[in-house]
């Protein structure tokens, strides 16, 4: 992903633009689940095997996902993607754009809300 998707000017700007990015190692994220530490028990609880990208809100509550053996059908094979080639399905760049846009739109919903 990293030398794919994430290495995309587009893509690196709007991360940069609407997001503050992080990564952690699930065997670090459940030693601090259940020490009543918010962030690491909703990624604990969302996780599967290879998640790949998490949408969290600024308190920790999950809103979506992005897994890579799920929802990017066309990776390549020597990362060890299972599964084929899907010839006319979207792009990575066109997928991961679609779960940061639901991320952005629940968050802009989650504002209009508080002001009501």
């Amino acid at each position: 992903m990293r030398a794919g998707l994430l290495s995309e000017d587009a893509v690196i700007r709007f991360i940069n633009e609407n997001f503050v990015s992080t990564w952690a190692l699930i065997d670090d994220v459940k030693s601090y689940d259940g020490k009543n530490n918010r962030l690491a028990s909703s990624l604990a609880d969302n996780w599967e095997y290879p998640l790949d990208l998490m949408f969290l809100t600024p308190k920790g509550a999950y809103v979506d996902k992005l897994n890579s053996f799920r929802d990017l059908p066309n990776a390549h094979v020597d990362v060890g993607h299972p599964g084929g080639h899907l010839k006319d399905s979207p792009s990575h760049s066109e997928i991961f754009l679609s779960h940061a846009q639901k991320f952005l739109d629940f968050r802009d919903r989650t504002r209009r809300d508080a002001r009501k």
